[in-house]
């Protein structure tokens, strides 16, 4: 496939897409693919609010932090994601810090929570372990794909940039290619990748579903799958997507690890995987401490674990016994305080929680 804009090296991932236009007139996303990804403010003095309370946020963390987050920062700017600026373009200061990923690895993360308090609110949901169910049939055979940096790979509308902007190691950057961290990332990159699944499903009888940058790819001939794989494989590529082969489980399979369970094709049974049990202890751990120590938490992080616990509901038939008073506490929250808000969490979910810590 001829790139059809500057001619830069593959290997950029920042804003790769754009390079792929030709490809992109197929499915009729030019337009989309071409302004790249911008913010809805919620009215026309939002970016005026922003202006007034403007400062500088930078970069804080440990000596291991610091390490890793300028080796990452290096590889933004090689990678095209963020280029330098002077401060005085910046339009807003973004906090950003870096958290540990599985096998040794770090995310460099955009907080752009204060800013999302002047974005609009658009309800996104995304697949989860029902459709997956909806989707399996009995003898299934099944591969992954997962996408590389995949937020990456959209640009940023120019004027909106300098609202993506953070300070570190005394210098201020920007984002050119969508970041992990503002609230409508997810939904660009979901509306850009539905374009091409759209495509490959029209032209294929490969059953495809996704979770954010993981695909599942469900058929009932393994042969078939396995051709099928890498042909689709080669569609996405086209389209500007970078594959992560390590991630991928390519060889057809009828047990496959997918959105943190493993999926049994033959039996038609699910169980949680090893790392999706380390996480989850942690996060209940922690729950469990700032509870008892009546230290304050935001009501979204109290609904995501109660999200996760939920999942749980395929596997163990009483868990919804055990959320009702953690969401008695969210919904009580919710009444007075928006998601974002801070809440002190009850001492009574305390009960919730050591069940689900014993159980899992």
């Amino acid at each position: 496939m001829e790139e059809t804009l500057q001619p830069q090296p593959d290997t950029e991932m920042g804003g790769k897409t754009i390079r792929y236009l030709e490809t992109w007139k197929l499915v009729k996303g030019v337009e989309f693919i071409q302004k790249g990804f911008f913010l809805l403010f919620k009215s026309g003095d939002s970016e005026k609010r922003l202006q007034e309370k403007l400062r500088i946020c930078p970069f804080s963390g440990s000596r291991e932090e610091e390490i890793e987050y300028t080796e990452k920062l290096e590889e933004e700017l090689i990678e095209n994601i963020i280029e330098q600026i002077h401060p005085i373009q910046a339009k807003w200061f973004n906090p950003t810090f870096i958290i540990p990923k599985p096998h040794q690895k770090w995310r460099k993360i955009l907080d752009a929570s204060a800013q999302n308090k002047e974005i609009q609110t658009i309800h996104f949901k995304m697949n989860g372990t029902d459709q997956v169910r909806y989707l399996i049939r009995k003898g299934d055979w099944a591969t992954s794909l997962d996408l590389k940096s995949a937020f990456h790979h959209l640009i940023v509308y120019p004027p909106h940039r300098p609202y993506l902007a953070f300070e570190a190691m005394g210098k201020v950057y920007q984002y050119r290619a969508m970041p992990f961290g503002t609230q409508h990332s997810p939904i660009f990159f979901a509306q850009a990748l539905a374009m091409v699944l759209t495509k490959i499903r029209r032209e294929s009888d490969i059953r495809i579903l996704n979770y954010v940058d993981d695909l599942l790819l469900l058929h009932q001939n393994k042969e078939g799958l396995r051709e099928k794989t890498l042909t689709i494989m080669k569609i996405l590529e086209t389209f500007g997507w970078t594959i992560a082969q390590e991630k991928c489980e390519m060889e057809p399979k009828q047990q496959i690890n997918f959105l943190g369970w493993t999926w049994d094709l033959k039996r038609m049974y699910i169980k949680m995987t090893d790392l999706r049990k380390q996480e989850l202890r942690y996060q209940l751990k922690r729950l469990i401490s700032l509870t008892e120590k009546q230290v304050p938490i935001k009501i979204k992080y109290l609904a995501s674990i109660i999200g996760k616990l939920n999942f749980l509901r395929v596997q163990e038939r009483v868990a919804s016994l055990y959320l009702k008073l953690m969401d008695s506490a969210k919904t009580r929250a919710l009444k007075n305080k928006e998601w974002r808000e801070n809440m002190i969490p009850p001492k009574e979910i305390l009960q919730e929680l050591y069940w689900w810590h014993g159980v899992i």
